[in-house]
Order: C-alpha cells, then sequence, then structure tokens
C-alpha cells in the first residue's frame, strides 16, 4: 500500500467525537422548553389522509408563558428578546460554535420529547447544504447510540419527487435539507400545479405545508428575508421557524431565547483571540519604516518599489 493510500486509510478510520458541551446544551434545552406542556404526537391529527404531521396543542398563552420562562433562565430581557406571537424562535449563536450540530441535537430532542416528525432544514447557499449533510454523516451513529434511532436526513432533489411523497407519508422522523432558492418563484417544481401523481394533484409545495413541518433557518439573513423568500417560507406553513444567526436582522428578530454574543464566545474560550500587528514608528530619526518609492502601471502587471528601514544594533 502507497503512502497516500495508507493515508486516506487512515483517514476513513478517523472520526470526529460527539462532545457535551454546556452552551450548546443550553442553546438545545431553550428550544425544547419553549414546547413544554406539548402532548406527544400520536398521528391522530392528520389533516389529510395518509400524511403524519406534526401537533402542537399548546395556547398561545402557555407558548408566551414558557417563552418567558426561558429568558429568564438564560438571563434575557424581554425588550431585547422581543416577546411576540409570530411563529418564529431566534438563536443566537457566534460564528463557529456548532450551530449546525446543535440544531441537528435540537431535532431529536424535539422528536424524543413531543414525537415531532417532520423537519426542514432551509440553508442559504449550496456550499452551507453540503456542510449540513456532512455533519449528518460525521455524527450520526454516535446519535445513533445516544437516542437509539435515526432520522432520514436526505438532500432535496427534484429529480427525486418521490422522497417527497416519503416525507409526508413517513411516521419516522424526517429531515428535508434544501436551499431556499427550490422553493422561490412559480416556476420551481414544487410550486407547480397540476400534479397528477401524487396525493389528489396537490402541489408538492402543498403537501409539505399539510405536514406543518418545523422550519430550521440556517443565517436566515443571508437572503431568506427577502420579500419573496419570505413568502416562499409562508408557504411552507410551519409549525414553528426557528432562525439561527449570529447576526439576525433587526426588524426579523423576534422571540430571541438564547444568546451566544461574541464576548461570551471570548469569556469561554470558544473563539481565538486575533493579535493584529502593524508597522509604527519608535522614534524621531525615521519617520518611516515602509515607504512607496515608485509606482508603475504601464500595460502590464503593475509594479511597485518599496523602500524599507530597518534599525541596526551599534556594535
Amino acid at each position: 500500500m502507497t503512502r497516500m493510500a495508507q493515508r486516506q486509510e487512515s483517514l476513513k478510520k478517523m472520526k470526529l467525537k460527539l462532545e457535551e458541551l454546556q452552551y450548546q446544551q443550553d442553546a438545545i434545552e431553550s428550544v425544547v422548553k419553549v414546547f413544554d406542556g406539548n402532548v406527544k404526537n400520536n398521528f391522530d391529527n392528520s389533516t389529510f389522509e395518509g400524511i403524519k404531521s406534526n401537533y402542537s396543542n399548546i395556547s398561545p398563552e402557555q407558548l408566551s408563558k414558557n417563552i418567558k420562562e426561558v429568558l429568564n433562565q438564560n438571563g434575557i430581557d424581554e425588550d431585547i428578546a422581543k416577546i411576540s406571537g409570530e411563529r418564529d424562535l431566534c438563536i443566537e449563536m457566534e460564528t463557529g460554535t456548532g450551530k449546525t450540530l446543535v440544531y441537528i441535537k435540537t431535532i431529536y430532542e424535539l422528536y424524543k420529547h413531543y414525537g415531532f416528525t417532520k423537519f426542514i432544514i432551509l440553508v442559504p447557499s449550496i456550499a452551507i447544504r453540503e456542510g449540513v449533510i456532512s455533519t449528518f454523516k460525521n455524527f450520526s451513529e454516535q446519535l445513533e447510540e445516544i437516542y437509539g434511532f435515526t432520522p432520514n436526513a436526505f438532500e432535496y432533489d427534484s429529480k427525486k419527487l418521490h422522497e417527497v411523497g416519503k416525507f409526508a407519508e413517513e411516521q419516522h422522523p424526517q429531515i428535508m435539507i434544501m436551499t431556499a432558492q427550490a422553493i422561490t418563484g412559480a416556476d420551481r417544481i414544487l410550486n407547480r400545479e397540476h400534479r397528477e401523481d401524487l396525493f389528489d394533484n396537490k402541489r408538492f409545495i402543498d403537501l409539505i405545508a399539510e405536514t406543518k413541518p418545523i422550519v430550521i433557518m440556517d443565517e436566515p439573513q443571508v437572503g431568506m428575508d427577502a420579500e419573496e423568500t419570505s413568502k416562499a417560507i409562508e408557504n411552507l406553513n410551519a409549525l414553528y421557524r426557528i432562525r439561527y444567526s449570529a447576526t439576525h436582522k433587526k426588524e426579523h428578530l423576534t422571540n430571541l431565547i438564547y444568546r451566544l454574543t461574541p464576548y461570551d464566545s471570548y469569556k469561554q474560550n470558544l473563539v481565538k483571540k486575533i493579535n493584529l500587528y502593524t508597522v509604527t514608528e519608535e522614534n524621531d530619526e525615521a519617520t518611516h519604516k515602509i515607504e512607496v518609492a515608485d509606482l508603475s502601471l504601464g500595460t502590464g502587471d503593475p509594479k511597485v518599489k518599496l523602500k524599507a528601514w530597518k534599525e541596526q544594533s551599534e556594535k
């Protein structure tokens, strides 16, 4: 076996270890506690024959009470949280602190506690979508050991619409991972009329809406708050939308139930400190350390000459 082949084989055997980090657990529990008091779904309340949907029996008053209790626990002022009756929850986590794994584990917990089985992870780009899929692959075995089940997590593909049908029909937890662009625009397959091959000619977007999915929005400020996309997300008929970002837009910030600010992240050593070094004057004799001596902007590549001063120690 060549050295390259040995390296590739070694990489295959390597596994990322699933850590129990308190700040991540706090974010997960914050969402779970919002639904405290909800009956566990037995699928007797599905609204269309053959479709298994999420179900919640919590009153708006109970939800509001739960949210206030979570805010109190997390030390967030109600004015900052912007409590409202909207079906939105906001989770604020600094970039690089593992929010993808947080919302994946939140899905597991919501099924464990309340029997919610229909989830959509909505992302702003293909690159982020691939990152989510990779996270599932890396941690699925360890999560199976913890929770005793593995959800059917799949990438939405307009050429595999049977998977959308399975998403609607199955009682086992389903997670559809898709970009926001997939649901935006009347020409998208999900939004087209006159489907003759599934559920009484329903549009696929209407089929999804019947399941009352919990929609996880990853970095929603990146294009998802645009008017057309926002309307398309409304068509999903989400039981709840849970927004995860470090930079929520103020006009869309509502029910902020958990915050991990840059200061919190630094204080807990979750992010690296950045040291910035600059060229500065050290005495009055050398007013410049680096100087542009000549600049040539001809027809070819630009050329620049720099003059630099170096301090020499006395002998």
